[in-house]
């Protein structure tokens, strides 16, 4: 006897329940949700296929994609059917693949969650291009995945080849700037000397002596920072004794007897603080070996100049007969003790003189900072 649906009024309840489509139907009860959910799935994808960034799903151990998103299909040129049968090793620079299996096995081994290295891809036109990957493990059921995420960083390496670029054409100029400040110094030095030549007057020789060393002691500051690497501090220790080598071959006619030892940190000085303080070495150690040691006696000059707590201490001292006490240094007409008390000001420093078996300079002082001239 055939099934007359009019004869059963709850046909359509039985149905319903059939089919999985009744009030007490768990597929029915769960659809608004599982709508719900392939929404938010859907917003999900957009935003990942919206983004530049180049993301990838690759299977561990083979490598191979499992899914990308849209900017990674396009610039690499991946459509569907060629994602689940391409590997990261056909994207990869040939000479990097090892690199990438041995990132593979420690995210695999759990020896590293996340890493963020750089590398060489190739595009879907075979061109090499930059590119910052930040990789991290991610599990779906029993399988463990790779998420990959590419970056394009051309711009910003081309960026940094501009700067780097510029950067080493200004430290050319630097260096130029430096060699023809010292070469113009020299040739200062030479007509200084040059003119020494002219006169029989020894006060004025001495004079022109004086100011060619002066000369000499910035000359060779330009010199050091153009010969140094780090063109903005010079090396303070070698300068002070190649500086006092030089003053003491300088007044060896004066006087061969005397010996200069030099106790130096290793401190590496700015250009504006290097020249005064060079200056100062310069006049105090001439000053010592013309005025201490007179009729060749023989005698010892020692110059120290440590830090600490960001302070500098330059001591020069010398066991000559003695600087004259009843004469303020501070306010006498020697240029060279006008010329120690104007560049310690400079300096923002204090100065003291020590009497003690000889005479003691000692001059506290902080690294002048660079000031903007232009």
């Amino acid at each position: 006897m055939p099934f007359n649906p009019d004869e059963h009024p709850d046909w359509n309840t039985l149905r319903d329940k059939i089919i999985g489509l009744g009030e007490s139907s768990i597929q029915k009860s769960y659809y608004p949700e599982l709508q719900k959910r392939l929404a938010e799935l859907e917003r999900f994808r957009s935003l990942l296929d919206e983004t530049n960034d180049h993301i990838f799903l690759l299977n561990i151990p083979s490598g191979k994609f499992s899914d990308v998103n849209k900017s990674a299909s396009e610039r690499f040129g991946l459509n569907s059917k060629e994602v689940p049968i391409t590997s990261i090793h056909d994207l990869v620079d040939k000479d990097e693949i090892e690199d990438f299996n041995e990132l593979f096995n420690q995210l695999a081994n759990k020896s590293q969650d996340r890493k963020t290295f750089y590398s060489m891809f190739l595009d879907s036109g075979g061109i090499k291009i930059p590119v910052e990957i930040s990789a991290s493990t991610v599990n779906f059921g029993d399988e463990l995945y790779i998420v990959m995420v590419v970056r394009d960083i051309t711009e910003r390496k081309e960026a940094e080849n501009k700067i780097k670029k510029s950067l080493e054409e200004k430290k050319v100029l630097l260096r130029e700037i430096h060699h023809r400040v010292k070469n113009n110094m020299q040739i200062i030095s030479s007509l200084l000397n040059l003119q020494t030549t002219y006169t029989n007057d020894e006060n004025v020789v001495d004079i022109l002596m004086e100011s060619q060393n002066r000369v000499k002691s910035m000359a060779m500051i330009h010199e050091k920072l153009y010969q140094s690497t780090e063109l903005a501090r010079i090396d303070f220790r070698d300068y002070i004794y190649q500086l006092t080598m030089f003053l003491r071959q300088s007044y060896v006619y004066m006087n061969s007897s005397i010996t200069i030892e030099t106790e130096v940190d290793d401190i590496h000085l700015n250009i504006d603080t290097a020249v005064p303080c060079g200056l100062i070495i310069n006049e105090l150690v001439t000053n010592s070996i013309k005025h201490g040691f007179p009729n060749g006696m023989p005698g010892l000059i020692r110059v120290k100049l440590f830090e600490s707590n960001g302070e500098y201490t330059l001591c020069v001292k010398d066991n000559g007969v003695g600087f004259p006490e009843t004469i303020d240094f501070r306010n006498t007409d020697t240029l060279g003790l006008q010329l120690i008390t104007n560049l310690v000001l400079q300096l923002d420093g204090t100065i003291d003189v020590i009497f003690d078996h000889g005479t003691e300079f000692k001059i506290n002082f902080q690294p002048m900072e660079y000031i903007q001239r232009i």
